[in-house]
This record gives C-alpha cells, sequence and structure tokens, in this order.
C-alpha cells in the first residue's frame, strides 16, 4: 500500500512547483537575518558543530549521515548530499540553529533521559498525529529482516541501541537524539512501537520542526528510499 507523503516531502513538491515558493524562501531569509546576529562560535558550540577557519570560514554541523555547512563569508548554506540541499531542509537547519543559541544560557544539554512527543514544549497536539502517522511506519520498518532493518538505520546513520525488543538511535544534529523503539507482541499484547526524544529536546528544535524531521526520517526507513539520492 502507497503511504501518504511526509510533510517534509509535501513542503519539498511545494518548493518545486512554487507553490507558497515565496513563503518558503522569505522564511528563509529571515531566519538567516537572525543568524547572522549570532556569534558564529556560539553557533558552533551549542551545535557541537565544528568550526573552520582556513579558507572560506564556516561552521559544519553533523545531520543524519550527512552534514550542514554554514558558509560566513558570504552567508550561506550548503548540504552534504544533494537530497538535503533544499531551501525546506535549511529551514529547518537554521531553525535549529537558532532555538539552541536563544536556549544558550538556560539550555539543558543532551541527558540521556527520554520522553515521548506529548512531553515536549507544545507537544501534546502531536500525539493523535504521531499515533496516526508513525505507528504504520515503524512497523513496516521492524518487520523487517533483521539484515535490511540494520541497513536501512546504518544507511541514515541509526545505531542499535538496548531499549524495547528492538531500537535504534538518530541524531537529527549532535544535541537532537531520537531513539525509534518496538516491542514485538506476545499472547496478551499486541506489538507496538514508539518514537522517544531527549529532555532536552525542545532547546534544540521547534516541535514543528521536529515533527518534520521525524516524519521524514520515519518515512524513509519505511519506504527504503535511497539516503544518497
Amino acid at each position: 500500500m502507497q503511504l501518504a507523503p511526509d510533510e517534509y516531502t509535501m513542503w519539498l513538491e511545494r518548493e518545486k512547483s512554487g507553490i507558497n515558493a515565496e513563503e518558503l524562501q522569505r522564511s528563509y531569509d529571515l531566519l538567516m537575518q537572525r543568524v547572522k546576529r549570532i556569534d558564529p562560535l556560539a553557533i558552533a558550540d551549542v551545535t557541537d558543530g565544528r568550526y573552520q577557519g582556513s579558507g572560506t570560514p564556516r561552521i559544519i554541523v553533523p545531520f543524519l549521515h550527512s552534514w550542514f555547512a554554514l558558509d560566513l563569508i558570504p552567508y550561506r548554506i550548503r548540504a552534504g548530499h544533494s537530497v538535503f540541499d533544499t531551501v525546506t531542509m535549511k529551514v529547518l537547519f537554521l531553525h535549529h540553529v537558532i532555538t539552541a543559541a536563544e536556549n544558550q544560557g538556560t539550555a539543558v544539554r543532551v541527558m540521556g533521559q527520554w520522553i515521548d512527543c506529548r512531553s515536549l514544549q507544545h507537544g501534546a497536539v502531536l500525539g493523535s498525529h504521531f499515533a496516526r502517522t508513525t505507528s504504520e511506519l515503524l512497523n513496516r520498518f521492524f518487520s523487517l529482516g533483521s539484515e535490511e532493518r540494520l541497513g536501512r538505520a546504518f544507511q541514515w546513520g541509526g545505531k542499535p541501541v538496548e531499549m524495547g525488543d528492538h531500537g535504534f538511535l538518530f541524531k537529527f544534529f549532535p544535541r537532537l537524539p531520537v531513539a525509534m523503539i518496538h516491542w514485538s507482541g506476545d499472547e496478551e499484547f499486541p506489538s507496538y512501537s514508539k518514537i522517544l526524544y531527549d529532555v532536552s529536546a525542545s532547546n534544540y528544535m521547534p516541535t514543528h520542526g521536529l515533527a518534520a524531521l521525524t516524519d521524514y526520517l520515519a518515512h524513509r526507513l519505511a519506504e527504503g528510499s535511497r539516503a544518497h539520492a
């Protein structure tokens, strides 16, 4: 059965078709203006990025299996893989940078304590959305054979984690981990899957951005899309 597209893919289709493209570009431009007012060394610090001063100064921030580079002269964003080289994904990257910088003085470091989406800032409204859209996606992914499941996870930078009966840890960004966990069913309880975030997640990405990234990754894992397309 064909899955409905994730939110990111719908945004990307609008970007390609020109529908709402001006609004998207305007969001990008406004966010970039805000980033220009942030000390580049502070950006590198709050994102666990790497500042590169030789040649064109830039900050390189890992993203899943790839990276984003924020060039500083002139300011622009580049992606390590063409699949991420879109205005839509760059807007999400900028949201991460700005949110992390704004919480610099109070942000909790990644704690390794897990919560579900309903415990995120403004996350209650996402509970029913995730229950509807991600359950089938994760069940598809975790129903794969062990070798194929591992292959798809590794393709997106995932690593096995000892949570549930099967689990994988991914990092959207170094300080924004997400765990996808599955519990096998038995005679009394059906199998089920869950997506968990570090307790600090709201300090590093607005909830709507985190939802878009989560939908994107869950669809890719379920569909087996190529990471380097």
